[in-house]
């Protein structure tokens, strides 16, 4: 047991209640986050349990039979839902199926706090939890497209943006376990304007990390970039807001035509690049090997590659830049919404999103000049680690920050009157 843990356990009891929709290494960052929070609380000594939902019950089963979870079952209405894609109904379904589940769950279990580790958005609602202290988060969201490509907005997304502040009013209004609850936000200010306007007050918002990282890939030694490399790399699931396809485009504007590009990674985009890298010419350079397992074997192969390549457009965060920035890969991104939360020009190539023309030109040459100078690669991979290790990447000590904010929704759970009243 750790120091940190022995603390907690004098305070209270050193039971965590942890609830998320899902728990899994194969459904994406949110999912893959929320398991990682339970095990390192569990290596932290906490008794956790959690409250997911049966989806990932065969999953769990088998990778992970020691932890303690409780899940929430599939109806008949539930999966007419799915099947007829009416997400939000579903996904205020899923939210009150969770919230009822956890509440069971929390009159059993007793535990000291009880965290809601995702959805992550600042919109969705949460229900009011009002027998134990509860902290929801990191939330990260009210990410829209630069000016310039608002074109490639999502229609619905589009109309969310323009909503949002009489539908925060009236979700908060509606919906008030977030004014309740203290909440970790790692989107910035855009996430913050978004939850004063749902109405959480500002003395409830504690900024924060988005994720951490394993001790293996902190622990690691940074790679050292030596003469010339034009292998680059593309990380993530290939959906339109990712930029995947400027990407390829800068492939294909490249002086150096020797650049390769090999996007680990899958999603309803894949078709369409694979076509666009056709009709550019380049399919021999862009090299498609579709979802890559996260773990020790992935790490290995980000250090082979010159640099990461992540032109996103609407990145909350983004999980692959803070492993790169902690392996030493330099990284080539835009400078807009979550990697400006992480990263200074000091640390990386950050591109401009003035329009599609000049975001391809300057990604070109930003491949150019990594590929051929090792001491540039080395500078961006130096500064990004340093940052990275001054930042607190490592989980346990972005999960003792949030062992503090834990004991502050335990304080304002005993003593109302210092926060929002109950």
């Amino acid at each position: 047991m750790t120091t940190d843990a022995r603390r907690a356990g004098a305070e209270g009891p050193k039971r965590i209640l942890l609830v998320a929709p899902n728990l899994s290494r194969h459904m994406g960052g949110e999912a893959l986050k929320a398991l990682q929070i339970h095990l390192e609380l569990r290596a932290m000594g906490y008794q956790v349990r959690q409250v997911t939902h049966a989806r990932v019950r065969e999953e769990m089963n088998r990778d992970h039979p020691e932890l303690d979870i409780v899940y929430v079952e599939d109806d008949r209405f539930q999966s007419s839902l799915h099947r007829a894609s009416i997400g939000p109904a579903l996904s205020l379904l899923n939210a009150w199926q969770l919230h009822r589940l956890a509440v069971r769950t929390a009159a059993s279990f007793r535990p000291w706090v009880v965290h809601f580790t995702s959805p992550i958005s600042p919109v969705l609602p949460y229900f009011r939890f009002p027998d134990f202290p509860v902290v929801i988060g990191p939330l990260n969201g009210n990410v829209t497209h630069p000016p310039a490509f608002r074109d490639r907005e999502p229609r619905g997304k589009a109309f969310g943006s323009r909503v949002l502040r009489p539908m925060q009013w009236l979700l908060g209004s509606l919906f008030k376990g977030k004014r309740d609850a203290v909440i970790l936000v790692s989107g910035g200010d855009r996430t913050m304007q978004a939850l004063r306007l749902g109405g959480c007050s500002p003395d409830r918002l504690v900024p924060s990390l988005d994720s951490g990282m394993p001790d293996a890939l902190v622990d690691r030694e940074p790679q050292r970039h030596v003469g010339y490399n034009p292998s680059f790399v593309f990380l993530g699931r290939l959906v339109a807001y990712k930029g995947c396809d400027l990407a390829i485009r800068a492939v294909a504007a490249a002086r150096d035509q020797a650049i390769t590009l090999d996007i680990l990674g899958d999603g309803p985009e894949r078709a369409g690049l694979e076509a666009l890298a056709a009709q550019l010419a380049i399919s021999d350079r862009v090299r498609f090997h579709g979802w890559v397992q996260p773990g020790a074997a992935l790490h290995d192969r980000l250090r082979t590659y010159r640099g990461l390549v992540m032109p996103s457009l609407a990145e909350a965060n983004g999980i692959a830049f803070q492993e790169a920035m902690t392996l030493g890969v330099p990284i080539v991104c835009i400078d807009w919404a979550g990697p400006q939360e992480l990263l200074t020009a000091a640390d990386a190539i950050l591109i401009t999103p003035d329009d599609v023309g000049s975001v391809v030109a300057r990604l070109a040459a930003a491949l150019d000049t990594l590929a051929s100078d090792s001491v540039a690669a080395n500078n961006f991979a130096t500064n990004a680690r340093n940052r990275a290790l001054a930042t607190g990447f490592r989980w346990r000590e972005l999960l003792a920050r949030w062992e503090d904010v834990y004991r502050r929704a335990a304080h304002l759970h005993a003593t109302p009157s210092q926060g929002n009243q109950r």
